[in-house]
């Protein structure tokens, strides 16, 4: 469900803020705060739809607070495009931090079984980093709240857009030949909030750049698959577990992190029509160890969390239909 389209400067927080922004709502659970800021072209671009898109957004808001207690503020701005050239994408700032501080904070910041299962004794957040060569390791700036690695503030963390000529449904069971714009909101919400895969692209002037999540990438028992390509699935033990297939963003060019296709899941890489595509548990052990406390772990779980800092950066991303 997303697509890296490129590099967009610092002077992205300038653009959006020219916007005109309205209709502000907050997420409401627990003590994760989600603040969207839905832009005047937003409201345009949906017409009459605008208040029930709004309202389907801030329910996939929720299904975080739902399930996160960090006691932090994450705010999105939300625009709205005509026609269908876009489905679902987001722009999200990162910054950046060696790998000894992320693991650091991850340790410091493990909660759940899981979390302790990705630092402990063959786990995928291993003691040393596992890149050689010059690189650079990146984390949203929504995660880095999370990891504690910057203090809570109320700047612009990324921005979700949506083209308001694709056939959505806003609520209730999806209509046949519609998409469901709640889960391709949840989609581009949790990138902003950094699951979200480099996989040794570039940011920047950076070459070789990676994200916690490819760090929890595996293609076997102790293989790591931080890059691209066929075979490589989201493992908090080392790749002992293989808890689920990654898109193959070597062959078709897409997102490296999203799930490739399978069950109707909010966090694949296409969504189908006609279905709901909704959090799954192991889309939750997922945002889990890339650094938000979960508020329910199920009983047999394995673990870690992510962190990071300094630098500044934005990637778009984008979710495509089947």
């Amino acid at each position: 469900m997303g697509t890296l389209r490129g590099l967009v400067s610092s002077r992205i927080v300038r653009i959006i803020s020219a916007m005109g922004m309205l209709s502000a709502g907050t997420s409401a659970f627990g003590a994760l705060v989600i603040t969207p800021t839905f832009t005047a072209n937003f409201n345009a671009s949906f017409g009459a739809n605008a208040a029930a898109a709004q309202a389907a957004w801030i329910a996939a808001a929720n299904t975080f607070s739902a399930n996160f207690n960090d006691n932090i503020h994450v705010n999105i701005t939300v625009d709205g495009v005509a026609g269908t050239g876009v489905f679902g994408q987001s722009s999200t700032f990162l910054n950046s931090a060696s790998y000894a501080t992320l693991r650091g904070l991850v340790v410091a910041d493990a909660k759940t079984a899981d979390d302790a299962t990705g630092i402990g004794v063959g786990g995928s957040m291993v003691n040393a980093d596992p890149i050689g060569g010059t690189h650079t390791w990146w984390v949203s700036t929504a995660q880095a709240k999370a990891l504690g690695l910057v203090a809570d503030n109320a700047s612009n963390d990324g921005t979700t857009t949506f083209g308001a000529g694709n056939p959505f449904t806003f609520s209730g069971a999806i209509a046949a030949g519609t998409y469901d714009f709640k889960g391709v909101a949840m989609h581009e919400i949790s990138e902003v909030m950094g699951r979200l895969g480099i996989s040794g692209g570039t940011i920047g002037a950076n070459a070789n750049s990676y994200t916690l999540i490819d760090n929890f990438s595996y293609t076997g028992a102790g293989i790591k698959g931080v890059g691209t390509g066929a075979g490589i699935n989201f493992s908090i033990d080392g790749g002992t577990t293989l808890l689920k297939l990654y898109n193959n963003a070597a062959q078709n060019g897409l997102d490296t992190r999203d799930w490739a296709p399978g069950s109707n899941d909010t966090f694949n890489q296409f969504s189908n029509s006609g279905v709901v595509n909704g959090i799954s548990e192991v889309d939750l052990r997922l945002m889990d160890v890339l650094g938000y406390d979960r508020i329910t772990v199920p009983e047999p779980a394995s673990g870690t969390l992510i962190l990071l800092g300094l630098g500044a950066a934005a990637i778009i991303r984008r979710r495509n239909r089947a």
